[in-house]
């Protein structure tokens, strides 16, 4: 066979990015979590011994059970509001597109300033959410620095500012179901609500189990909503696996430790997907 270079060009330019920005950077973690590495460098050849010392850590199990009650909190209520607003604003309705806006809306709000926004809304003295409340007859609550409010309150959070991106995910994936399988449904005496269940969401599969699996990745990821509103707190009931590597990293200077977490996750990432495409992807396709 002759072998034909021009694919391979096209290629080229992504295989570069990906060695530098990707490859690279998994292979020297990988590298780095064999060291005791400080701020100078390495300084003593450690092997396995700091994934001993973190599965041997009991913070890293509970940090790790934070993580996935993260994921448990975040992941399908996304997915199923995202899924429920798409086939809302899916449509030709005059206005339409100003919906559409604002939920995207959120997407392009610095991470700085929608965590602001919501201690504000949610301060235990001067919050409108307490102010309402209070309206009603119920004492103020300190959302953020309660354990049993803290992570709920971090997961709503990131639903509401990431959901948009999915319902334009899932828009498009409502773009390409035919309008006459609808209208056939439509002759045949079907329900709004059976469209749905019966069309919608079977037509949607392959769509919904891109958003699970990018939901998934970005709930084990999430940092920046943890790291302004509660700071791995209270009493550590938030940190989870990325403000784990960071307080590891930038704040005790362990940078094996840290390498050896970010290894960590990129293989929990890695067996999750997985799973994820194992059991769900034949009913997807």
């Amino acid at each position: 066979m002759r072998f034909k270079p021009f694919p391979y060009l096209l290629l080229t330019p992504y295989l570069i990015v990906f060695i530098l920005f990707l490859g690279y950077p998994i292979i020297r973690g990988f590298y780095m979590s064999l060291f005791d590495w400080g701020i100078m460098g390495p300084r003593e050849f450690l092997g396995l011994g700091n994934y001993i010392s973190l599965f041997s850590d009991d913070r890293f199990w509970r940090v790790l059970g934070n993580s996935l009650l993260f994921t448990v909190l975040y992941v399908p209520p996304v997915v199923i509001l995202s899924m429920l607003l798409a086939v809302l604003l899916h449509g030709y309705l005059p206005g339409i597109s100003i919906f559409r806006s604002a939920f995207f809306l959120p997407i392009v709000i610095n991470v700085s300033v929608s965590a602001i926004a919501i201690q504000w809304v949610m301060d235990p003295q001067i919050g409108l959410l307490n102010r309402l409340l209070d309206g009603v007859g119920i004492p103020p609550q300190r959302w953020l620095t309660q354990p049993g409010w803290a992570m709920l309150v971090v997961s709503l959070v990131v639903i509401w500012s990431s959901a948009g991106f999915n319902i334009i995910i899932f828009l498009a994936g409502l773009e390409n179901i035919s309008s006459e399988i609808y209208e056939a449904a439509q002759v045949d005496g079907s329900t709004p609500w059976h469209t749905f269940i019966y069309i919608t969401i079977p037509l949607l599969r392959p769509v919904t189990l891109l958003v699970a699996v990018l939901s998934m990745i970005g709930s084990l990821q999430v940092f920046g909503e943890i790291f302004l509103l509660t700071g791995g707190g209270p009493f550590g009931s938030t940190t989870v696996l990325a403000y784990y590597l960071y307080e590891q990293g930038f704040n005790n200077f362990k940078f094996g430790i840290a390498a050896a977490v970010g290894v960590v996750m990129t293989a929990l990432i890695a067996v999750l997907t997985l799973i994820q495409f194992r059991f769900f992807g034949n009913k997807a396709t």
